[in-house]
């Protein structure tokens, strides 16, 4: 099954990825992939997801928008979310040392015990 990753405004396909049949989450199995292959994900459309756990160190998501995405446990080491919108998601232990979230919106977003160390924000 084929998952695909879309641009926020403009609707286009900017990464897709053959998932295994019966993946139960294949929006997350793509974008960790995407991340993987150091695809540029900026202004990905990622309102939702569910990325509790996902390892999207390095990942490269400025001007996305995850707002209400569950990234709870995620690993955002050194990832560029620069200008994303946070709104009301949820990064409770997330690591986000030495994450780039320069005018990133957090508003209503959940940080319990996530590590912030070396962020720029």
């Amino acid at each position: 099954m084929k998952q695909q990753i879309k641009h926020r405004y403009t609707n286009a396909v900017i990464y897709e990825y053959e998932c295994a049949d019966g993946d139960l989450n294949p929006l997350k199995t793509a974008v960790e992939a995407a991340v993987k292959a150091d695809a540029n994900l900026d202004g990905a459309n990622l309102n939702g997801a569910n990325l509790n756990r996902a390892n999207l160190n390095g990942a490269n998501l400025d001007g996305a928008s995850l707002n209400g995405a569950n990234l709870d446990g995620a690993s955002l080491d050194s990832a560029n979310l620069d200008g994303a919108n946070l709104n009301g998601a949820s990064l409770n232990g997330a690591n986000l040392n030495g994450a780039s979230l320069n005018g990133a919106s957090l508003d209503g977003a959940s940080l319990y015990r996530a590590n912030l160390d070396g962020a720029s924000l």
